[in-house]
């Protein structure tokens, strides 16, 4: 069977100009194969086609009703809500009108990595951007294709030292985790006949199996998880305080930060289903104690969860609950904005959090 356009490549996000702005355009980014391209597309590229600039402004609108944030901000698109929206919805549309008349040129620029030889080992190095392009999309009577395709200079103003290359200056950013390279961490794939199928997770340095999260090369917010992880590793906090913990990050070919390495932990399921009116009372009183117990050993250090939320919460095999995910962020409806990244912030959470358990998993408790 013929391989759909959508599945050859991967939404990453996409951006919108404000609604009222005289000149309207959205931006769709994407990762194909090994490289990351972001198409622009507004109608003031579009000649003679009356169809496309209608299509544009239906697409248009679509956005501005899925991007949760401030007007014109990227709205994420969140890989877990992917595979819970059927094919050939609308935004799925979206990227589709946009992608597939560029998709030619794109996977000249980006081909698809060979297949792996039998008893290959494959690493971090197959899978991490290491290239991005932008272009327009136009329209010349109804027919859409790229304009010129750029490779974008990705600027060393976020790059990443490396521990190993002994940066001097006064200025530069560092940790004191250890740095790792793409090509010395291998990744495990349960199906090594479509290994490039789905982003890597697990993987392995050494013996050490740990969880891969990966972000983009200029993403500050990755720069903040990092910070914030040095302050529990520094606070020294035995083991019933639970929380994720870094093990060490990785460094592409420049040096720029390309993702963390964290220690697993092993999950059986996030808070949000592990909870429901069979869950013993006796349990829920331990998930809700573990959480307390934690946050307030985070607070007493002086450290803020930050996306506190039922998600972050993972429960492991053994029954335990784990606080995750520090980078700094906010979800709706947990954190209010006016509190982001604060202990009340943190405490209006636990609130909501504790009733989610008290009422035997009711999201509208």
């Amino acid at each position: 069977m013929e391989k759909s356009p959508r599945s050859s490549y991967r939404i990453l996000s996409f951006t919108t100009s404000n609604e009222n702005d005289d000149c309207q355009w959205f931006m769709l980014e994407i990762k194909l194969h090994a490289s990351r391209f972001r198409i622009s597309v507004s109608p003031s590229d579009f000649r003679n086609s009356a169809v496309r600039s209608d299509e544009f402004q239906k697409y248009f609108a679509l956005l501005l009703s899925e991007n949760d944030g401030p007007e014109g901000s990227i709205g994420e698109w969140d890989e877990e809500r992917e595979g819970d929206v059927p094919s050939g919805t609308s935004l799925y549309d979206c990227f589709d009108w946009a992608v597939v008349p560029c998709l030619g040129e794109f996977e000249r620029l980006s081909p698809a990595p060979p297949p792996l030889e039998r008893g290959a080992q494959l690493t971090l190095s197959h899978f991490l951007v290491v290239t991005s392009f932008e272009c327009d999309l136009t329209a010349v009577d109804d027919v859409l294709a790229p304009g010129e395709i750029d490779r974008i200079d990705n600027t060393d103003e976020d790059c990443w030292p490396s521990p190993r290359l002994s940066p001097s200056s006064g200025d530069a950013w560092t940790t004191f985790f250890p740095s790792f390279s793409p090509a010395e961490i291998a990744v495990i794939c349960d199906d090594l006949d479509h290994p490039f199928d789905s982003n890597p997770s697990q993987v392995r340095v050494g013996e050490q199996r740990l969880y891969f999260k990966g972000f983009d090369p200029d993403d500050m917010v990755a720069k903040k998880e990092v910070e914030k992880y040095e302050r529990i590793a520094s606070a020294n906090f035995g083991a019933d305080v639970r929380t994720s913990r870094l093990y060490g990050v990785v460094r592409n070919e420049k040096n720029q930060l390309a993702g963390l390495l964290l220690y697993n932990i092993e999950e059986d399921t996030p808070l949000t289903f592990a909870i429901g009116p069979e869950t013993p009372s006796a349990l829920k009183d331990r998930w809700a104690q573990q959480i307390q117990h934690t946050m307030a050993a985070l607070h007493q250090a002086s450290i803020t969860w930050g996306d506190a939320k039922l998600d972050n919460i993972l429960i492991d095999v053994h029954g335990d609950a784990w606080l995750i995910d520090f980078g700094g962020g906010r979800t709706e409806g947990w954190v209010d904005s006016d509190k982001a990244g604060t202990v009340s912030g943190d405490l209006r959470a636990l609130e909501r959090i504790l009733k989610f358990i008290a009422s035997n998993g009711d999201l509208d408790m």
